[in-house]
């Protein structure tokens, strides 16, 4: 026991950051990560173990060895924070060793998900039935559902940048306005305004900010707040492209006419 307190296996360290970084990566709140992290210790017969999440960052501590991990990839993965809570269980429950936990890690990590074609059309569509909520109709929906899945397919291109979700919201936001404002334009019978609130709403942050009240509310007030502060930047550059997208339409409406 005094031999594993001084000196921890490394695997059982790495295991733990890994684990704590997909939790992070998936869009999980700070007490998940840590409570991940706490229930590999817990199986792995691992004590002194002390962890901090933070939104950019990882600080866990086994036996007075200390590791930190630096996240740059952030999203949101509901079916992988699912498969990661899956694994800590069944380390905590003895289930799994060290190797195959670790495997399991590893192909989680590898997945890449859905594809983009499927985001495309799950995207379009979900834009197209959000219109329905503000009183949209068939010509609406179908110019939602095109434009949602521009918009999607112009995702990759910021997926690497850095601030590349701002950039993107930004661009999501312009091209869902000036395409609603230009098929208003050539066709009748649009309603622009369904058209650009159903265009958005995938790109809203709800959840974001949902998981920044929860942090908050278990205490992780530095969390809580940059997550939120995360959310109204990600909601003003959205609003930004759109008012940016209807300037334009505006413009070149002015200049076709």
């Amino acid at each position: 026991m005094h031999i594993q307190e001084t000196c921890p296996d490394p695997q059982h360290v790495r295991l733990i950051c890994q684990a704590a970084q997909l939790v992070l990566e998936s869009g999980g709140e700070t007490y998940r990560v840590e409570e991940t992290a706490m229930r590999m210790a817990n199986g792995l017969g691992l004590d002194d173990v002390d962890i901090v999440a933070f939104p950019t960052s990882i600080f866990v501590s086994v036996g007075g060895v200390a590791r930190i991990r630096r996240i740059t990839h952030r999203g949101t993965n509901t079916a992988r924070l699912a498969r990661i809570n899956d694994v800590s269980r069944k380390v905590e429950r003895g289930l799994l060793d060290a190797d195959a936990a670790e495997a399991e890690l590893r192909a989680i990590a590898d997945d890449p998900g859905l594809g983009q074609r499927t985001l495309i059309v799950a995207y379009g569509v979900s834009a197209a039935s959000f219109t329905l909520v503000f009183g949209s109709n068939p010509p609406t929906l179908l110019l939602t559902l095109v434009i949602g899945m521009l918009v999607q397919a112009v995702q990759p291109l910021f997926s690497h940048m850095a601030m590349g979700s701002l950039f993107f919201n930004f661009s999501g936001g312009l091209l869902t306005a000036a395409l609603a404002q230009l098929g208003a334009l050539c066709l009748s019978g649009i309603h622009v305004n369904a058209a650009i609130v159903g265009g958005i709403m995938p790109m809203l942050t709800g959840l974001l900010m949902t998981t920044a009240v929860r942090d908050t509310m278990y205490g992780d007030l530095i969390s809580g707040i940059a997550r939120a502060v995360e959310a109204l930047l990600l909601a003003g550059s959205t609003a930004l492209g759109v008012y940016a997208g209807l300037k334009f339409a505006v413009l070149l409406g002015g200049m076709l006419l």
